[in-house]
């Protein structure tokens, strides 16, 4: 897991750092500012809620399938599944800088699909 410090268009190094992992990551329960999460689509933000409470209680992200990015995670909330970028502020993970949502998907857990023989 590797925690990288951005640059901001200024050159200085901006206080926030952008998770990125090619293993499953376990996030601590961590503070955040909901105005600052962005979204990639409108209909996501209903859903957010979600998100939110499931980031303030800590669990898992796991990288995004089929995914060439090491800084896209899938963290499973209560209804959904969320593909988020996630930066902190520190190495110690507990306050997201920020947030941004690539998308929300509804959370299946038991639904199989049989692709045939």
């Amino acid at each position: 897991m590797a925690l990288h410090k951005k640059r901001e268009e200024s050159g200085r190094v901006a206080e926030r750092l952008l998770l990125e992992s090619a293993e499953a990551v376990e996030l601590p329960p961590a503070e955040l500012d909901e105005a600052t999460a962005t979204i990639e689509r409108e209909e996501f933000r209903p859903h957010l809620p979600d998100l939110f409470a499931t980031l303030r209680e800590g669990g898992w992200a796991d990288p995004a399938p089929m995914v060439q990015s090491d800084s896209i995670f899938v963290i499973e909330g209560e209804t959904r599944s969320f593909w988020v970028r996630l930066w902190h502020t520190d190495e110690s993970r507990t306050r997201i800088a920020r947030l941004h949502v690539l998308s929300c998907l509804p959370f299946a857990p038991r639904v199989k699909i049989n692709l045939g023989s």
